[in-house]
Order: C-alpha cells, then structure tokens, then sequence
C-alpha cells in the first residue's frame, strides 16, 4: 500500500536511513565517550589508597576516632538497626556496622563490636568471632597528568546534598528528567542570542558540559556545539544521572589562590572553607555553585560582597524550586561569607606520595603512572597523617613567637611508624609543599644530638645482659668532667649550660641528658659497641666510633631516626621502612607486591629496660614539660639539641605509634630551641590527636624482668626512712639487694611501725 503513494514512501525511507544514520553515530559516540571518559584525567586516574583501619581486642574505638573513620569513607550513622550497606550504630556497649564490600568485591557481613570499659572486647561476623575487624581503606591522593598535579576526586556520596542541589538548581534544573539536552533551555539561549546577534548564551545541560570538558574545545561554534549535543546524549545512554554529576562535580573550575588553580569541589572546598565537601553547610555550598559560571569574577578571596549577592540568587533559586524552606532561605541568606585565611592549603600527604613514586620508579617508570587506572595501597593512615599535618601547621605557629628569626621560614618534619607492623602512617617533609617540595623527612639530615643517646644506653643495657658489666639502671654513674684524646687532640664534653654532676644514677644521666656521664659510659662499653647497637637499631647513615658519637654528632633523616626508635619501642624488632603493600592495574592485576622486612635486633628485655627508662625523659627529664602539654599517659621519648641550636628533636613512642619530629631552619641557621622548646610542642600535638580519650594500652613486660622499690638518689633498697622512693625495673637477679645506707631504721623503729601498720589493718577489717 505505501508503494501507491511514491511521496510518502520516500519519506518514510528518508526517515529510516536518518534513524540509521543518528542511530550508528550515537553507536561511535556511545564507544568515543567511554574510551574518552576511561582514558582522561578524570576518569581513570592513577590513584592512592591509605591502609584500612584494623580494630583488635583492646583498642578504644574513640581513640581510634571510629566515627570520624566512617564519615570519612561516607558511612552513615543511623537508629535502632542498620542493615544498609554503608551504615552503622553505635550505643553504649555495641558497635554495629555494615561494610559497603569486601576486599574481593563481594557484599560483607555485618560486623558486631561488644564493648567493655570503653574499648573493644569482642567480635562478631555472622555469628563467629574474630580477632580483628578491618575497614576499606580510603583514598588519599590522585595523580592526573603529567604535571604531578594531585586533584582530590570524590565519589558523589561523599558530596553535601546542599552542594549537589545548589548546582542543580544554579546551572540545570531539569537534570534528573532531560535526556542530555534542555530543548526549553536551548529554545531560550536561542532567542537571546538572535537577539544579540552573538553567543550569549549556550543554554547547555550539566551533561553538555560533561561532554565539552573532556571532549571538545572551548570555542563557540555550531559544529562545536552539534558534538556537543551528539556527546551528552551519548553520556546519558553510558552513564546514570549520578555518574554525570559526579564527573561534573570533580572536573569542574572553581577559580584559583595564588598560582594555584582550583579545580574539583573538594578541592575548592578544602582551599575556600577548610572542609570536606561532604561537611560543607548550606551557604557554602550555594556560594561554591554560585561562582561556577564565572569563578575569576567572584573571586573569593578578593570580591566577598559579589559572591554574597551571587550566593543569595541561588539560595532563592532553590526555594523557588523546593528545594530547601523559606526559613533556610532567610537563615542562609543572612548569613557572612566565611571563608579560610591566608592561601589555599596543600595536601602534606603530597610529601608521602612523592616518596612512593621515588621508591617505586625502577619498577613501574613515572610514565605508567598516568592515565592508566593503577591502584597504590600504601600504609599511610589517613586520620594519623591529618593529626601530623595539623600539629605540623598548629605547632609551628606557636614555636615560631618564640624563635630566634632568619631570612626563611622555620621548617619541621615528622615521621610516624606502627611499631607492631612497621608501617609508616604519616609522614610530613616540610610546612608547605607548594613552597618546597624538598622532603626533609627524608631528605634533610641534620645531627641527632641527644635523640641519638638511647641506643648508648641500649648499649649499656645489652653490656649488662651479656655479663660483660654489672651497670643497672640504678647504678650511679660519674658525671664529672672527662677528655678523650682524639686525632685532633684532647676533647672534653660539656653539659647544657656547663652544668656540673657529681655521681648520679644511670637513669637520670639520660633523663636529664647528661653530655659527660654519657660520653663516659660510651667510652667505658666501647664507642664501637656504640655504633654497633645504633647500625642494629637501623641507622645506616655514616657513622664512626668516636666519642662524638655518643653525644649525636653524626647526621641521620627523621625517617631514618623514627625507624631506628621503632625497634626499641617494638620490644627489640627491627623493620625496613615499609610504606607499600602492593599496585594493581586498573583491572586489579598484581604489578608489585612488598612485604615488611623485619629481624630481631635486640633482646625484649634490653627493650622494655630502655623504653622504662625513657619514659622518666617525660616525667621528670628534659621533657618533663610534656605533662603540662597534655601527655598525661605513659610515652617514652627523648628530645635533642645540637649546637647553636641548630636542630631541635623530640622521639618518642608508645605500644602503638613512634613520632619523629625536627624543627629548624633549612641552612642550619640558630633557631634559638632546644628539644622541649620546639619539636616537643609538635610531638605534644600529635600524641594529644591520637589518645583524645584514653591512654595507650600497657607496655607487655617480656619474662626476665622484676622491680623493686628503691631510694632513687642511691639505687639501694628503699628503707621506711627514705624521703623519696621509685619502683625501678631490673633484668632478672641484678635488682639492689642492700638498703638505703644514706637512710639506715633502727630494727625498733621498724618493729614499732610493722605493729602500727598490723593494729590498724585488724581495726580496719574490724569495723568493715
């Protein structure tokens, strides 16, 4: 029948092969769009994972900062009980969480949490128990181009829903029901611009925009903009409506502080407010989408009054759309325009990230490192490192009121190790990586001082253990003045201010860093079982058996220190620096795989001898202001001080984290700090971040160990008469066994008060 009618046949067929033809070029466009979208920076970008968060038996949750974890990896708290994955409860003794996928992909079990006191007790999975309770880990740094530009891409889940509709409302209202192309908004940009005679406006959907970022360039023509239209509907066919906005939302320019451009809104949310995305309020968040048609001209920083009024036309826009109430229209159209001082921050972890492309340049070659989908799960814990970051930038703004000025700015670093894995959580180079890229955590060595004196006293500790001395940490030492004879002729140490010591006991030679009883020690075991016990603690620097060496004249990396620090705190074992687990191509095949390198290095009970020792630095040493600053739990450390003030250290370290942190001036100018002065105000910070709620877990004491009460001024049996009395830790069978004689109780005294201590004993139980 159609053939008696030519005309419409031919039409019909007309619109068959039009159907064809649109049909076969929307097929290339659907193939160009996922090689393009797969290939570019956006995409498919070589990304960094930091370690999963592992929760044992023992462990605080709040310690941990559980719940800021969670939100972190966009975990939702929810009432009564979840079972959506990505959500989780917590009440007064239970912890329940439901993980979004195991590490093979699969759907995970809900795990269960018992709590005692507190701090993890139990266990669950399905019914079982576990030792452990592992999270996803969570990524900390993109790599997109060959520029080293790290962009912070996020999913849209981690996106405020305020952010989400603000853009909706502020550049494509009808995004969740158009099919890629606005033909209301393009029937209206085309009227404006008849009537202008130019290209006033474009009227192009967020997925227009998709398609133009990644696909074409920006000139403004009519072919340009039928690829254009060709390509979002493309992307509408490949993608859902949430993937679209997520690439939009992280590809999108949001202006520019300093030389840096700002593109992503978590980038421009952490450089304009500090924050994550995922936190960002309702007024910022419309400011943010506000400033994306012309971000130069609502310049934050500069022009505050014209992003406002940009702000509030958007905030209208959303109530006019149902999208937020008249009253939080009025509430955050009312309120200032807040944002961050000074420039935009830089990610520290940048250092950390660095550090990774050098360790692994021979194996995978800094051209594979893009656009390319690879996968590198390192070992950086992402909650410890903000704590790092945060003590860095916080704590030099404190020590630099007290600093002797130069003609650059002070710089610190800090390093921090798991002693139980020998992972390296955090790590931070410098004070801006956007000045200097110089990673002094790694890069810079610089004389330990008085933080290299713990593995002289290591050296005595294992002395002892061997039988070749009788030294305990109760054995009083000279700290009178000493002179070696040397190449260049005689050398006599000095003490911090030329103070002068009379016998003292070798616990207080370290814990008041004592120059001249350490320098004779040294000498009296051997400076090459000095340099022996420094090599087996992990120090590779140079180093040379010379009495120098006791005082730390020889220089070493913080790196290098915190590791070295690490096989005292880990009960003598000793780990390679181990900051990578493995990197996997985009299709999760194995590139390269590490494992720790660990070997026992010293015995336990020369460690924990140590380790007590060294808590004593805190307590009544050269650190003893540590309390005062807030460590009020058990740490050891040890601060140094180099001559003229160069560098200025702190170590320290409990069961589960050893800092290393230096502060000083790039071209070793006086800094006028010592140790407590400055790294200690850093270190303080950082171990204040890690235990907000409750101390560290006991110290494990190894078999071989036993205490006894003594008079610390004599090392001898404390007696009822001693003023002063301190439990001290002794290898088995080497503990005092004579009493005080500086203190001597008559044997009828001591009857008389053994009779009064008996009489109110059976009074007390008496009346109980």
């Amino acid at each position: 029948m159609i053939r008696r009618h030519p005309v419409l046949f031919f039409f019909l067929c007309l619109a068959v092969l039009c159907a064809a033809v649109v049909s076969l070029r929307l097929g290339f466009r659907y193939v160009e769009v996922g090689r393009g979208i797969a290939g570019s920076d956006g995409s498919r970008p070589t990304i960094f994972y930091g370690r999963p968060l592992e929760i044992r038996r023992g462990d605080s949750p709040d310690n941990l900062r559980l719940g800021e974890r969670l939100h972190r990896l966009a975990y939702r708290r929810v009432t009564g009980k979840p079972s959506a994955p990505g959500t989780y409860v917590r009440d007064k003794g239970h912890i329940r969480i439901v993980p979004r996928r195991r590490e093979d992909g699969r759907t995970a079990a809900p795990v269960e949490i018992a709590l005692a006191d507190g701090r993890a007790a139990s266990f669950t999975v399905n019914g079982k128990t576990q030792d452990v309770v592992r999270l996803e880990a969570e990524e900390i740094g993109r790599l997109l181009n060959p520029k080293l530009e790290s962009r912070h891409q996020v999913s849209l889940g981690t996106v405020s829903p305020h952010l989400q509709n603000a853009v909706i409302a502020c550049e494509d209202k009808r995004f969740y029901s158009h099919p890629g192309i606005d033909l209301l908004a393009v029937g209206r940009a085309l009227l404006v611009n008849l009537r202008e005679g130019r290209f006033a406006q474009g009227g192009s959907t967020i997925t227009q925009q998709v398609a133009k970022n990644f696909f074409l360039s920006p000139r403004k023509t009519v072919a340009r903009k039928l690829n254009e239209a060709e390509l979002a509907l493309a992307l509408e066919l490949r993608y859902s409506k949430k993937q679209i906005l997520e690439m939009y939302l992280n590809k999108i320019y949001l202006g520019q502080t300093g030389v840096e451009r700002i593109y992503g809104v978590e980038d421009a949310a952490d450089a304009y407010f500090s924050k994550r995305a995922a936190d960002l309020t309702l007024p910022e968040a419309a400011l943010l989408a506000g400033i994306i048609q012309a971000p130069n001209r609502y310049l934050l920083f500069r022009n505050t009054e014209a992003a406002k009024a940009r702000r509030n036309r958007v905030l209208a826009r959303m109530r006019d759309l149902d999208m937020i109430s008249e009253e939080a229209f009025a509430q955050a159209s009312g309120a200032p325009v807040t944002l961050r001082s000074g420039e935009a921050p830089v990610h520290l972890s940048s250092y950390f990230i660095d550090y990774i492309q050098r360790i692994t340049k021979d194996e995978m070659g800094n051209e594979r490192l893009y656009h390319t989908g690879y996968r590198y799960y390192t070992t950086l814990d992402p909650v410890i490192q903000q704590a790092a970051e945060e003590a860095v930038t916080r704590g030099l703004e404190t020590i630099e009121t007290k600093a002797r000025r130069a003609r650059e700015p002070l710089q610190a670093a800090l390093v921090a190790v798991d002693p139980k894995t020998g992972e390296l959580v955090a790590m931070v180079g410098g004070r801006n990586y956007a000045q200097t890229r110089f990673n002094r955590a790694l890069d810079a060595r610089r004389q330990p001082g008085s933080a290299f004196k713990p593995f002289v006293l290591a050296a005595v500790l294992s002395s002892s253990l061997a039988g070749k001395s009788q030294l305990t940490l109760s054995s009083l030492v000279s700290g009178g003045p000493i002179t070696l004879d040397t190449p260049e002729g005689p050398w006599t140490p000095s003490n911090y201010e030329d103070k002068t010591y009379g016998d003292l006991p070798l616990r207080k030679v370290f814990e008041e860093s004592v120059n001249t009883a350490t320098v004779r020690l040294a000498s009296d075991i051997g400076f090459q079982d000095v340099l022996d016990t420094a090599r087996r603690a992990g120090i590779k620097s140079p180093l040379r058996p010379v009495g120098s060496l006791a005082l730390g004249s020889f220089e070493v990396s913080p790196l290098e220190l915190a590791y070295a620090y690490a096989t005292l705190a880990s009960g003598g074992i000793r780990f390679e620096p181990f900051p990578l687990y493995s990197v996997t191509a985009a299709d999760g095949e194995p590139l390269l795989t590490r494992t720790v390198r660990q070997h026992k290095a010293f015995d336990p009970r020369v460690a924990y001898l140590a380790g007590y020792a060294l808590q004593g630095v805190l307590e009544r040493g050269t650190a003893g202001e540590a309390r005062a600053l807030g460590i009020t739990f058990p740490a050891a450390g040890k601060t140094g001080t180099t001559n003229g003030n160069r560098d200025s250290w702190f170590v320290c370290y409990t069961p589960d984290i050893v800092c290393a942190v230096w502060v000083g001036y790039d071209a070793g100018a006086d800094t006028g700090l010592t140790g407590a002065a400055g790294a200690l105000r850093i270190s303080a910070r950082f171990l204040r971040a890690l235990y907000p709620h409750a101390g560290p877990s006991p110290v494990a004491v190894p078999e071989g160990i036993e205490t006894a009460v003594i008079d610390p001024d004599t090392g001898y049996l404390a007696t009822t008469a001693c003023p002063k009395t301190f439990s001290e830790a002794y290898l088995l069978g080497t503990a005092p066994t004579e009493t005080c004689p500086a203190h001597p109780v008559s044997p009828v005294m001591d009857a008389i008060r053994d009779t009064a201590r008996e009489a109110g004993s059976f009074f007390r139980r008496l009346f109980e």
